[in-house]
């Protein structure tokens, strides 16, 4: 069976609002099915979102967010924000993220999660991830990818 993942998925990873993704969805630069209300998204869905420029732009700026506001954090407990590109072509792409999400859900709001999807420099599939939380979560996290 094939997964489908939920607004608050997509807004989990990428880092978009529910506002916002609903508002794609009004204009059709995001698909859906609505199932017993409630929006599922197939991962062709998900993937045609990562190729549309605006979301990718929108995506991206989030993300720089995400980093600049744990470097102005200042916080006393022991947390770190990684940033890491994970060769991948697109079959296995899926997987990963599926892999990613399931394992971040797992820790119950503890560690803050960013992907996103597209070519390198030299035309190779690459995700880049950002997990910010404590850091033997993330750690954990990442030796889990």
């Amino acid at each position: 069976m094939e997964k489908n993942y939920s607004i608050e998925d997509l807004a989990g990873f990428t880092g978009l609002t529910d506002r916002t993704l609903r508002s794609y969805l009004q204009e059709g630069r995001l698909a859906g099915e609505k199932v017993d209300g409630a929006w599922r998204f197939s991962p062709e869905d998900v993937g045609r979102l990562f190729q549309d420029g605006g979301a990718r732009r929108a995506m991206e700026a989030n993300r720089n967010a995400r980093v600049y506001d744990f470097m102005l954090g200042g916080a006393a407990e022991d947390r770190c924000c990684l940033i890491r590109d994970i060769p991948v072509d697109g079959d296995g792409e899926e997987a990963l993220r599926q892999r990613l999400l399931d394992r971040v859900n797992r820790e119950e709001g503890g560690v803050s999660f960013s992907y996103s999807y597209g070519e390198d420099r030299r035309g190779q599939g690459s995700a880049r991830v950002i997990l910010t939380g404590p850091t033997a979560l993330v750690q954990s996290i990442l030796a889990d990818t």
